[in-house]
């Protein structure tokens, strides 16, 4: 992925071997010696791309289990980067606090089954639906 800037903004040739400098994901690298800026620093504009996670992809989830009283209830999910991996960021449908991921112990968990708690005690579990869909319960 290379990202555009402004050739004014930064140095267009390698002081090594004085071929073209291309930005590859944030710094300006030379693509015949290696060579890389580590002193550049990409312009606000830069940051304010949007890629797939940070135009804030959201999630309505539906309830997928057996009480029909929660039929109706949904739960708002978001893709959220973990240090080099992507997870989901659930919001509570009881009490819209953020929830955190967790683990129930002594229960077994069905495949494909990710258990959440929130700061009140409510606790989630992203499931896929019989129709293949993510749900939860």
């Amino acid at each position: 992925e290379t990202t555009q800037v402004s050739p004014s903004k930064y140095r267009k040739t390698c002081p090594r071997c004085n071929s073209l400098l291309k930005i590859n994901y944030y710094e300006p690298e030379c693509m015949q010696c290696g060579y890389v800026d580590y002193s550049f620093t990409p312009s606000q504009s830069n940051k304010s791309k949007k890629t797939l996670l940070g135009a804030g992809t959201r999630y309505v989830l539906r309830y997928v289990g057996e009480f029909p009283s929660l039929k109706d209830t949904v739960a708002h999910v978001k893709l959220q980067r973990l240090r080099n991996r992507i997870i989901y960021g659930v919001c509570c449908p009881f009490c819209k606090l953020a929830m955190m991921q967790s683990s129930l112990s002594g229960k077994r968990r069905e495949a494909r089954e990710e258990r959440y708690k929130c700061a009140e005690g409510h606790r989630v579990s992203l499931t896929p639906s019989r129709e293949g869909n993510l749900g939860w319960k």
